[in-house]
């Protein structure tokens, strides 16, 4: 289904009036961090159509949310966050990469993309405002985001690929925004439902002194993209390197191919691509894998820009 990013369906409103287009997106990041809210949307990806409903709470600091799906598989998510200044990297139900617009400086995006507010629409009830964030180039995917005008939340997002293509769509069909949350929400009234429970958080302020340790970088990175997370196994020894530039978001994982054993390839799921390829550093292989919701030809470009740290790996 091909979607317009340059449709206007009226003048928008006053909260575009009001705030210049990077703040409204700092606004919106703010919301879906800080509000109380619980409602029914719908998640399409991949050709997959999935209902799920939603509880997010915020107590002393800390984000509580619990998701459970309506239909396909029984399944739940949970999660509780660290404390504020520490960012999640996001969820694979709820996309919420587009809450890193809160932490990067106010005129970083505006260099990467035309952030443009278009117009108004109603969406779960609420009047909405209707913002298109177009690429300026052709390293990163677009977005049509649908912003509660009252509120700020996030109330819809499309994921815009080549040829205007709709590659991820989630839209709320029902909300309650600012009703506080009870305990029973939160928790899961079915304990032999498959669940998710997530306590993991990163702190940015730590990402760089961390990743000092990696044996690993990058040789090239698309522009506006910085180093988000940094992760290490034990016992496996794979790296994880994670990148973002305000929206987009990718991993770079980095495995010793005597225990991986599995052929280059490439796939692409909706708006997920996964790029793997083997390297052999100091006659030893690897596997790289290149995951995100970024280009096929970007994620493969990466790939083939890792390269070692010298004075860790010799």
């Amino acid at each position: 289904m091909a979607i317009c990013l340059f449709l206007i369906v009226a003048p928008y409103g006053v909260i575009a009036e009001t705030f210049s287009p990077t703040t409204i997106l700092a606004k919106m990041a703010d919301a879906n961090r800080t509000l109380d809210y619980s409602g029914i949307f719908t998640y399409e990806h991949g050709g997959i159509l999935r209902t799920i409903k939603v509880f997010h709470s915020v107590r002393d600091g800390q984000e509580f949310e619990r998701l459970f799906l309506l239909s396909g598989p029984k399944k739940e998510v949970t999660r509780q966050s660290g404390e504020r200044r520490c960012e999640r990297l996001g969820d694979l139900m709820l996309k919420s990469s587009v809450a890193a617009a809160a932490s990067v400086p106010k005129d970083h995006l505006e260099k990467l993309y035309h952030v443009q507010p278009k117009a108004k629409d109603r969406i779960a009830g609420r009047e909405t405002l209707i913002v298109h964030v177009i690429p300026k180039d052709s390293y990163r995917y677009g977005y049509i985001l649908g912003i509660d005008q009252e509120t700020g939340l996030l109330l819809q997002s499309m994921l815009i690929g080549d040829n205007n293509r709709v590659l991820e769509r989630f839209q709320f069909a029902d909300v309650e925004i600012g009703k506080s949350i009870d305990e029973a929400s939160l928790d899961s009234s079915e304990p032999e439902v498959h669940r998710v429970s997530s306590k993991v958080s990163t702190c940015l302020n730590n990402v760089e002194s961390s990743a000092a340790q990696s044996n690993w970088q990058q040789s090239w990175l698309p522009p506006g993209f910085g180093l988000a997370g940094y992760l290490k196994s034990g016992d496996s020894g794979r790296e994880t390197l994670i990148y973002t530039d305000g929206l987009a978001i990718f991993s770079v994982f980095i495995d010793s191919s005597e225990t991986v054993d599995i052929p280059k390839m490439q796939a692409q799921r909706g708006a997920t691509v996964a790029y793997l390829t083997k390297a052999k550093i100091s006659q030893q292989d690897f596997l790289i894998s290149v995951v995100g919701e970024i280009p096929v030809e970007t994620a493969r470009a990466v790939a083939h820009a890792v390269i070692p740290v010298q004075h860790n790996y010799q």
